[in-house]
């Protein structure tokens, strides 16, 4: 029976995860290891400085289940070292979209890609929710779509396997999306937000800082953005974990005078 690793970045507690957990037992053993905590945003950060502990949570239709005071990348190294390989990872169900090259910001997205490095072929799959609800558990969120794709795409990837080039795949699905909502093959989009920082007065009179963003409007067609802030489509990007700029090394040889 297939193996399979669930984590997040919401949190062990999120309905997301416990939603992705119905929809992937039904193809194999899943083993669940998630964040105690939300970590949203922690990227691909790792826990060095301290000591990570680990607690058996009780999660239905789940192998096994750990929470873990660390990142969603802490999670997937910890998963691997205690229980071994897997047949596939999966992050999410995510409360929020995860676009654009700012997949590297997404604890969602770097947990799925840290175990692609494993040569685990992985999924991080989010959903698209307003704003207010990306720091909950997802009380009163119908995941049943998005359990339905997750579905869907792990059984092809258990099956057959990811192209090769291809490490991982990002999937967001739109919040109006049906089990008959397309699906588009994208890009990552150059960008989705426009962070500045916000300056504000705590009563002792000092002043702080919010990080805010402001969300780029206008995306170009075949972008993962595109596709489902525009067309409504599922969005499924594939990604490679190789950064290395596609360029001809000759060039860097000139420019750089070697």
């Amino acid at each position: 029976m297939p193996r399979i690793l669930l984590t997040n970045d919401d949190g062990i507690y999120s309905n997301g995860l416990r939603a992705a957990v119905k929809a992937l037992s039904e193809l194999g053993e899943v083993y669940v290891v998630a964040p105690l905590f939300q970590r949203s945003a922690s990227g691909r950060a790792m826990t060095l400085h301290r000591p990570i502990r680990a607690k058996r949570v009780n999660v239905p239709g789940a192998k096994i289940a750990y929470g873990i005071d660390g990142t969603p990348t802490d999670c997937v190294i910890f998963a691997i070292a205690r229980f071994g390989d897997f047949d596939l990872a999966v992050s999410g169900i995510n409360l929020g979209e995860n676009l654009s090259t700012e997949i590297t910001v997404s604890g969602t997205a770097s947990a799925a890609i840290e175990a692609s490095t494993h040569g685990i072929p992985s999924v991080a799959i989010s959903l698209e929710v307003e704003w207010k609800k990306t720091l909950g558990e997802g009380e009163g969120i119908d995941f049943s779509v998005s359990a339905h794709f997750l579905r869907r795409i792990a059984a092809a990837v258990l099956e057959k396997g990811l192209p090769e080039g291809v490490d991982m795949l990002n999937v967001n699905v739109p919040s109006d999306a049906s089990e008959g909502t397309g699906i588009a093959i994208t890009r990552l989009a150059r960008k989705r937000y426009s962070p500045t920082i916000e300056e504000r007065i705590d009563p002792k009179g000092n002043p702080y800082y919010w990080i805010v963003g402001r969300l780029v409007q206008e995306f170009e067609p075949g972008t993962d953005a595109y596709a489902l802030k525009v067309e409504r489509k599922v969005s499924v990007t594939p990604v490679n974990i190789d950064m290395t700029a596609k360029t001809d090394f000759e060039d860097l040889y000139e420019l750089l005078a070697l």
